[in-house]
């Protein structure tokens, strides 16, 4: 077995000059900067939970202050509904003598409803209610007045009667706003039983005192200075009267057990592991309640403060080294550099990216062989386009090669010495013909010029069909659709004939017996394009077909795939690669052909 120390110095020696100053930089940068993190960290961390749990303190208090003073707040007011003689009076009215008497119910209702809307302000009592006995007139109204008889079939008025307290919370729940017409409000109320004062063993009434709940809440949230800490109130059945953050209260989902050795002035702080995690939690009751207002906030946000410094010094470290890693890169792999981006020029070349050029600044032996690499790759762009512009011409010297082999003025006298011969003769068809097919060359060549009218293009075809009928006895019906808008934009010529020539001999003829077809021509502009399409009634075929027909084919598509591709290629080398044609077809529903050109004036 080689000895290990071997194999790492055999492996430090291949690399190259780069990477080892990398590890060099590594060792005496960043491991001297991780010892200090590590140190810096553990001393820092004591002295910032000091900080934060006295800070947590402060909150704490300050809450718990806001907090009994809300709840003296509503006391206090009960004690003055308590004790208010009207009250008193109102309450404890006969129902004989004035179970009838509306009038004075309604004078009644009056003075208390202004006597407990006084006590109603936002920051303190939301809303004061009374429980009256069901008798009353006023008992249903249920926003300033409820009735008792109906209240005391409940848990709550039995928790209420049961209670030795001087009043007694309920827990949240929704209220009607104060503004008609608006969604409930969530409240905590105050409930506290109204004994007649000649005798006290009965009730007459039951005090409703209710204060928002995100008053409550924003006194808890100003208490709890953790990020992802709670702080919360919990009633003597363990359940939460209102919380700073419901999803942080969740996510720790503390045990209610926590408060059960809570005292009045208890410890400051107590440890607690809560679902595997950390936490310093304080507890204390509040007074008048059977609440007991908790804290508890997780060690994480506690060592925040040093856990950013902790970070800070690991971005240090991670910026000195990628500065050195700069430093190192600039200084021992400029060379490597310059070579890796030749290299990569040459791979986008390698691809078919031509249009490249690496940038060179230096006359050294690299700085020679980027210029050579340009020299190279400019002569093969000019290659390039002289082929490209060599196969546009051959194409375009094929073509007038064919035109060429025709005399136009021995063709057009030769035909009209037979379009006059026929009429000497009486004989109309051939003068059709004779003129039709002087048409139809006259057209094809149109004195060696390649760009035509696209309304010359249709009369071509006209004339085109013309002939053809009279070859097949009037089977082909033509009809063109075509806006006329379009009829003087340029299009290359003998484009439309043989899409045409495949529709009647591979289509019409092939699907009928003596029936008539209809070739479809239409054309109209689209997005700067102009769509013309050619479509037939005839046999169609398979879409796989249709589709090879652009192809190179094989021996049983030759003859009927070169016109079609023929018109593909020279389209794409008129207009560009993205315009062309496009085949849709089916066995027995006929064929379409799409022709996509750009939209030019003449």
């Amino acid at each position: 077995m080689r000895n290990p120390l071997r194999t790492i110095t055999g492996l430090f020696t291949n690399l190259h000059i780069r990477g080892k100053l990398l590890i060099s930089y590594f060792i005496l940068i960043f491991l001297p900067l991780a010892l200090m993190t590590s140190f810096s960290y553990k001393n820092v961390s004591r002295d910032y939970e000091k900080q934060i749990l006295h800070s947590a303190d402060l909150s704490f208090d300050q809450a718990y202050t806001f907090l009994s003073y809300k709840v003296n707040t509503l006391i206090k007011a009960s004690d003055v509904i308590y004790f208010n003689a009207d009250v008193q009076t109102m309450l404890t009215r006969d129902k004989q003598a004035f179970g009838d008497d509306y009038v004075q119910q309604n004078i009644d209702r009056q003075k208390l409803e202004s006597f407990l809307n006084s006590f109603q302000n936002a920051e303190d009592v939301y809303r004061a209610s009374l429980y009256v006995p069901g008798w009353l007139m006023y008992a249903g109204q249920n926003f300033n007045f409820f009735d008792m008889d109906a209240f005391s079939q409940t848990g709550s008025y039995r928790a209420l009667l049961a209670s030795k307290d001087k009043v007694s919370w309920l827990p949240e729940h929704a209220i009607t706003n104060n503004n008609s017409n608006l969604d409930p409000v969530p409240v905590i109320s105050l409930l506290r039983k109204i004994r007649n004062s000649e005798q006290t063993t009965e009730i007459i009434g039951i005090i409703e005192l209710n204060i928002l709940k995100e008053l409550i809440e924003d006194i808890l949230r100003k208490a709890n200075i953790a990020n992802d800490g709670a702080v919360y109130l919990q009633n003597a059945n363990g359940a939460i009267v209102s919380c700073s953050n419901m999803d942080n209260f969740r996510r720790i989902n503390p045990d209610p057990a926590l408060i059960q050795d809570a005292q009045t002035d208890g410890p400051a702080w107590r440890n607690a592991a809560i679902g595997g995690s950390d936490y310093v939690i304080k507890t204390r009751a509040v007074e008048n309640t059977d609440w007991t207002m908790v804290t508890a906030i997780p060690m994480t946000d506690i060592l925040t403060q040093s856990i950013r410094i902790r970070d800070l010094m690991l971005v240090l470290m991670l910026v000195c080294g990628l500065i050195s890693y700069g430093l190192a890169y600039l200084i021992a792999g400029a060379t490597v550099k310059r070579i890796l981006l030749l290299k990569k020029k040459m791979r986008l070349v390698q691809e078919g990216v031509l249009n490249v050029e690496a940038q060179s600044a230096s006359r050294d032996e690299i700085g020679e062989l980027t210029d050579s690499f340009n020299h190279m790759v400019k002569r093969i762009r000019l290659l390039v386009e002289e082929q490209y512009q060599n196969g546009k011409e051959i194409k375009n010297l094929e073509l007038k090669a064919l035109q060429a082999q025709i005399n136009p003025h021995f063709l057009y006298n030769t035909l009209e010495m037979i379009n006059w011969k026929a009429i000497d003769n009486g004989v109309p068809d051939i003068a059709v013909i004779s003129q039709s097919l002087a048409k139809f060359y006259k057209l094809s060549l149109n004195k060696g010029r390649d760009i035509v009218s696209i309304e010359d293009e249709i009369n071509h075809i006209r004339a085109y069909v013309q002939i053809q009928n009279l070859r097949f006895d009037n089977k082909i019906k033509l009809d063109v659709q075509i806006d006329p808008a379009l009829y003087g934009r340029d299009i290359l010529k003998l484009i439309l004939q043989p899409l045409v020539e495949n529709a009647i001999i591979h289509g019409i003829l092939e699907a009928r017996d003596g029936k008539e077809g209809t070739i479809a021509i239409t054309g109209y502009p689209e997005m700067g394009e102009i769509v013309l399409t050619v479509a037939d009634d005839g046999v169609g075929m398979p879409s796989e077909q249709a589709e090879r027909l652009l192809a190179n084919g094989n021996a049983g598509e030759e003859v009927q795939g070169y016109g079609v591709r023929n018109v593909d290629h020279r389209i794409k080398l008129c207009y560009g690669q993205e315009y062309g044609l496009a085949y849709r077809s089916s066995p027995g529903n006929g064929t379409s052909v799409e022709i996509r050109i750009p939209d030019r004036f003449r």
